[in-house]
C-alpha cells in the first residue's frame, strides 16, 4: 500500500526553510569570519604606518632598538592575550572571529600609544612585555658562545666608502661624494643601520626593519664596484629551513593535532659581527603562532634565536658554515647591548 502526503504551501516552506537555516548560519559565520579578519588587516596596516613614522622620528640608534624590542614584546603579548580569550570557544565557528576581534581591539588600542610617541619626539610610552613563557619558548637549548660586536660605522675601515642615511639612503665614495648605491627595503620600511664593514672594506652587510622584522643584504666590492646581492639573506631558504626545523620539533612535542600549521608572527635577520673578510655571523630569531588551515588561531607560540656562521666565496655566494642556538639569558644580554 502507498501513502500519499499532501503538504499545503505553507508546511512546504517551513520544512524548506529549517533545510536551508544551517547553511545560511555558515555562510553567515564565514562572512564575519572574513570582515573581523579584514578590519583586523586594517588596523594592523595603521599600526606599521604609524610604528615606521615613530622610528623615523627617533634621534639614535639606541632609541630605534629600544622601540623594535618593545613592539616585538607587544605582539607577542597581544598574540597570548587574544589567544587566551578565545580558549573557551576553541573548535566553534565563532573561533577566528573572537581571535580577530580581540587582536584588532589590542592594536587598534596600541596605535595611539604610538602616535603619542610621536608627539613627545621620544621611545618613551608605556613599555609592553612579552609573556614569560614566550620568552622560554624563543629561547634556545646550547651553550653561550660570547663574542665581540663592533659597532656598525658609516665610515669603511680604509675610508674611502660613505653611507648616508635618511629617506633616500646611499653609499657615496668619501673623496667625491659621488652616489655608488641608493638602497630601498623590501619589507616597505625606509629604516636602515649603518653598515657592518667586513675588515677589508670590500663587503659589508646592511639591515632594515619592516613590521614583522629585519633583513639583511650582504653588499661585495668587485672591481672598484659595488655588486647588489640577488636577496637578502634571509630571504633565502637555508636559514629559515634551519630554524624552522627548530619550531616544527617544539610543535611536535607539544603534541599538535593534525590539520594545524605555523603562522609567521616574526622573522629577523640582522649583522652580528664579522670574524674575517670572507665570513660573517648573523642573528636570526623566529617566532611563530599555530593555525588552522582555515587561518583560525588555537596557539601556541614557539621561537628560536640563532647565531649562524656564513662563510661567502669570492663570487659573493655563501654557505651556513656553523650553527649556535642561544640561550634565553644570551638573548636578553643581546638586547641590551643593542
Amino acid at each position: 500500500m502507498k501513502f500519499l502526503i499532501v503538504l499545503r504551501g505553507g508546511a512546504v516552506a517551513a520544512i524548506l526553510a529549517s533545510l536551508l537555516i544551517p547553511q545560511i548560519h555558515a555562510q553567515t559565520q564565514a562572512a564575519m569570519n572574513a570582515q573581523a579578519r579584514a578590519e583586523f588587516q586594517q588596523a594592523d596596516a595603521e599600526l606599521n604606518k604609524t610604528y615606521q613614522a615613530v622610528l623615523k622620528k627617533l634621534p639614535d640608534a639606541e632609541s630605534k632598538q629600544q622601540l623594535k624590542a618593545t613592539q616585538r614584546a607587544w605582539i607577542a603579548s597581544r598574540d597570548t592575550e587574544a589567544a587566551h580569550a578565545t580558549k573557551e570557544a576553541e573548535g566553534g565557528s565563532m573561533t577566528a572571529t573572537l581571535r580577530y576581534k580581540t587582536m584588532t581591539d589590542l592594536t587598534r588600542k596600541r596605535t595611539p600609544e604610538l602616535k603619542a610617541m610621536i608627539d613627545k619626539g621620544t621611545a618613551s610610552g608605556r613599555q609592553t612585555e612579552a609573556p614569560e613563557s614566550a620568552n622560554k619558548q624563543a629561547s634556545s637549548v646550547s651553550q653561550a658562545e660570547p663574542s665581540p660586536r663592533p659597532t656598525p660605522e658609516s665610515i669603511s675601515p680604509d675610508r674611502k666608502w660613505k653611507y648616508i642615511g635618511g629617506d633616500t639612503p646611499k653609499l657615496v665614495e668619501a673623496a667625491t661624494n659621488e652616489v655608488a648605491l641608493e638602497f630601498s627595503c623590501s619589507l616597505g620600511g625606509s629604516d636602515f643601520s649603518a653598515p657592518l664593514w667586513a675588515p677589508d672594506s670590500k663587503r659589508f652587510a646592511l639591515s632594515c626593519s619592516g613590521g614583522k622584522g629585519d633583513e639583511t643584504s650582504v653588499y661585495q666590492l668587485r672591481d672598484n664596484r659595488w655588486a647588489e646581492p640577488d636577496e637578502a639573506i634571509g630571504n633565502g631558504d637555508e636559514i629559515f629551513e634551519q630554524a624552522g626545523k627548530i619550531l616544527e620539533r617544539q610543535a611536535n612535542k607539544r603534541g599538535l593535532r593534525k590539520g594545524t600549521f605555523l603562522h609567521m608572527n616574526r622573522w629577523t635577520v640582522v649583522a652580528d659581527h664579522w670574524v674575517d673578510p670572507s665570513t660573517l655571523v648573523v642573528y636570526a630569531s623566529l617566532l611563530e603562532t599555530v593555525h588552522r588551515n582555515n587561518g583560525e588561531f588555537v596557539g601556541p607560540s614557539f621561537g628560536t634565536d640563532l647565531l649562524l656562521t656564513l662563510k661567502f666565496d669570492a663570487g659573493g655566494n655563501w654557505k651556513i658554515v656553523k650553527t649556535h642556538q642561544m640561550l634565553e639569558k644570551e638573548v636578553k644580554q643581546r638586547e641590551k647591548e643593542q
